[in-house]
């Protein structure tokens, strides 16, 4: 979990295929256990990520795995945002810059993932799945049209009157599980007497109980974070601040992006200004790995006042105790269920869903790559064709002997800082 920490840009979806490449393997993770997993993380409030590996972590090793692994997933780019936030008065937006830069091929790498795992999904071992297509391609018309049009609007004289709707990732999956279970019960009413498959993984022995400690830990570590207000000298604002951080996680759906809102009107204005957020924070916590919601709670605590690093401890403490507790306590209802119809269709169809879903992220990503090209005052064109380009030389670079990920992803990001500060002093 650490390891996805370090190498998860793009944040949220976007990371499902690469925690799914380092967990669903023999004595890890059955591949019914993650869907479910995912499922659970997509329809409950606060980071995806870290919910994932608090879910898996529960599955695997119980309370403990659960709470070393959300930390882990979360930690490299909430210190690295701290770390950044504290250099940018010194720094200044080059900082953030450099980063991003490095970002361009970091993210090519994400895209090759996402790509893999699609194809993985659609056409395993290489026949195409017409159904699971056609939901997938559904999916990403449903929650990533608007994103295309915009992508193609940097490239194309388009001329597009007003902006395309698009559902939230909250909203696929609502609607999704909506649809499977109106399917499920038409199901059940043509054959009631349906008997259960007998391909089902048992989650393991005490998973309830598991289960029930791995929530009381995440609790224990709310309250840790809650703590700080105690032992922290001020006028009780401490206290008030953490419960607000507390309060925009559990009403925060639909991943990092719906965050920013929130986090905009829990903060900006009261504890930072709007230039602090919208000028530091925000471009700080896009440009870094990890989850989004993690690192902007962390970041407007450390930019709140003198005590800032270890406020910023405390946010991230109850950021990730206050999701991990309520996406656990999701699990084991959910598990009771497992051998409901509902529940394997779900296990069966949501993952097209996902599909589309991740389709949207990578075209997220490509914008996101653009603007970046934009900002660095480069075309936008060759900037994401190269980022296409390398995502297709990955698995390339993946057959060779010995060459690793973490690797593949130093060079790749190695590879666009240097042409993007080449290319730089060249217009210069």
């Amino acid at each position: 979990m650490f390891k996805v920490g370090i190498i998860g840009f793009g944040g949220g979806s976007a990371l499902i295929p690469v925690m799914e490449k380092e967990l669903v393997r023999p004595g890890r993770l059955h591949p019914s256990h993650f869907i479910n997993d995912t499922v659970i993380a997509n329809i409950t409030p606060g980071a995806l990520p870290v919910k994932l590996a608090a879910l898996s972590g529960t599955r695997v090793g119980g309370a403990r795995a659960a709470v070393l692994g959300a930390i882990a997933v979360a930690l490299p780019g909430v210190a690295a945002t701290v770390g950044l936030l504290a250099l940018f008065r010194v720094l200044g937006a080059g900082a953030v810059a450099a980063v991003e830069a490095a970002s361009l091929g970091i993210t090519a790498f994400i895209l090759y993932l996402l790509a893999h795992f699609v194809l993985k999904v659609l056409a395993p071992g290489g026949t195409v799945r017409t159904v699971a297509l056609i939901i997938a391609l559904i999916a990403f018309l449903a929650t990533g049209a608007g994103r295309l049009v915009e992508l193609l609007g940097e490239f194309l004289p388009l001329d597009i009157v007003g902006a395309v709707p698009e559902l939230s990732a909250l909203g696929l999956v609502v609607a999704a599980l909506v649809l499977i279970a109106v399917f499920s019960l038409v199901q059940h009413l043509r054959s009631p007497r349906r008997e259960p498959l007998s391909d089902h993984v048992d989650a393991g022995s005490g998973l309830g109980r598991r289960g029930i400690r791995a929530a009381c830990a995440f609790l224990l570590v709310t309250a840790a974070g809650l703590g700080v207000a105690v032992v922290m000298p001020g006028d009780g604002g401490t206290g008030a601040f953490l419960g607000l951080v507390g309060l925009s996680t559990v009403t925060s759906f639909g991943g990092g992006e719906a965050y920013v809102g929130v986090a905009d009107g829990f903060f900006v204005g009261n504890v930072v200004s709007s230039e602090v957020f919208y000028g530091q924070i925000l471009p700080v916590a896009n440009a870094l790995p990890g989850p989004i919601l993690v690192k902007i709670a962390a970041g407007v605590a450390f930019a709140a006042g003198t005590a800032g690093p270890m406020l910023a401890v405390a946010a991230f403490a109850v950021t990730v105790g206050v999701c991990s507790a309520l996406a656990v306590v999701v699990l084991l209802g959910y598990d009771r269920a497992r051998d409901s119809l509902l529940v394997r269709n779900i296990s069966t169809y949501i993952l097209p869903v996902i599909c589309g879903l991740l389709a949207s992220t990578a075209v997220s990503l490509l914008h996101s790559n653009a603007r970046i090209a934009g900002e660095a005052g480069l075309p936008a064109l060759p900037v994401v064709g190269a980022s296409i380009g390398l995502a297709v030389l990955a698995p390339q670079m993946k057959r060779l002997r010995g060459v690793s990920d973490v690797v593949v992803i130093m060079l790749f990001g190695a590879a666009t800082f240097g042409a993007v500060e080449l290319a730089g002093v060249v217009l210069n």
